[in-house]
């Protein structure tokens, strides 16, 4: 299979699985049933899409798409949003804004005994 149909391929199952019609019933798209479908694993396909350069252009399309489901299953309630926070904090890096560093605010206490 060449790295352009192999592409194109993988991009078909992550735009379609779960849609209405397709022939991939599973409603989330994942790299690990994309992967067996084709009779080889998730390494393989990592270790492809480090040596090809446009297969690494579908890999992150392909990681796009996933996460568009997975906000979009958690904004519809059909996902836990809990869960869909974790993951794609986890997985893909994505965290809440954070502010400035600020020194944080302290309080000394110094106690002191009476001179007699």
């Amino acid at each position: 299979m060449t790295p352009a149909t192999l592409g194109e391929k993988m991009l078909h199952y992550f735009k379609t699985a779960g849609c209405e019609g397709s022939e991939y019933k599973e409603d989330i798209p994942s790299f690990v049933r994309f992967a067996h479908t084709l009779g080889t694993t998730v390494g393989a396909l990592r270790r492809f899409k480090e040596q090809n350069a446009d297969f690494r252009a579908v890999w992150e399309e392909c990681e796009e798409i996933l996460c568009d489901r997975i906000i979009d299953g958690a904004l519809h309630r059909r996902l836990d949003g809990s869960f869909a926070k974790f993951f794609l904090t986890a997985r893909f890096g994505f965290a809440e804004k954070v502010e400035a560093e600020v020194e944080p605010f302290g309080v000394e206490i110094l106690l002191k005994e009476p001179d007699l």
